[in-house]
């Protein structure tokens, strides 16, 4: 049984509807899946789907076996890694974890999830920096830290890959070293960095479906 499987996944965008190419989409613990986008809105609604951000015309989400289709985005086991990090430039890297950390966790623990985390992923020695002191890879080292953070254990993490911004192909190390179970979906809207990412038999596309 795939970690991850998306099965007739259907949403509305600009008067049509897209999906998944090939239909299913699967990800096995451990592995990572491509989708290919056709552009940033495309992408943007793609995700919002997968966290619960907004719901889906059609199909079914699953993590683990379980349907998570219409849970809120807290219920999800699903983690992001937003493409440049996305963290919060005026907080500190141990601010930005804590903030991911304190829902679902009493204040005394939220020092010990943050402390825990960070050497888990090996940025203890940047926890007091902005991220406007960090390079590319290790903002995203700290963007995958504050997704595993959260009190629901992450099984699933999606990390963006987009146009003006630098590759994502360290997260997904980093992510899978973190956590060798994880199955990793990455979604982009390069092409040029497809074939460094996934092979074709790992490789999905956001194409129109039919109307049911």
């Amino acid at each position: 049984m795939p970690l991850l499987e998306l099965s007739g996944l259907a949403w509305g965008a600009h008067g049509r509807l897209r999906g998944i190419a090939p239909d299913p989409l699967t990800v096995d613990s451990g592995r990572t899946a491509v989708v290919v986008a056709g552009g940033a809105a495309e992408a943007d609604a793609f995700i919002d789907i997968l966290l619960g951000l907004e719901m889906p015309a059609g199909g079914r989400i699953s993590v683990g076996g379980q349907e998570i289709t219409m849970r809120l985005p807290a219920e999800r086991e699903i983690g992001l890694v937003p493409a440049g990090a996305g963290l919060l430039p005026h907080m500190t890297v141990a601010k930005n974890l804590a903030l991911a950390a304190r829902y679902g966790l009493a204040p005394p623990f939220v020092h010990g999830r943050v402390e825990f985390m960070a050497r888990r992923m090996g940025i203890h020695s940047h926890l007091s920096a902005k991220p406007h002191q960090l390079g590319h890879e290790e903002r995203l080292n700290v963007a995958l830290a504050r997704a595993l953070c959260r009190l629901l254990p992450v099984k699933a993490m999606v990390i963006e890959d987009r146009t003006g911004y630098g590759p994502c192909h360290a997260a997904v190390s980093a992510a899978l070293r973190a956590d060798p179970g994880l199955a990793v979906v990455v979604v982009t809207d390069d092409r040029t960095r497809v074939a460094s990412l996934a092979s074709p038999s790992h490789l999905w596309e956001i194409a129109d479906v039919a109307e049911p």
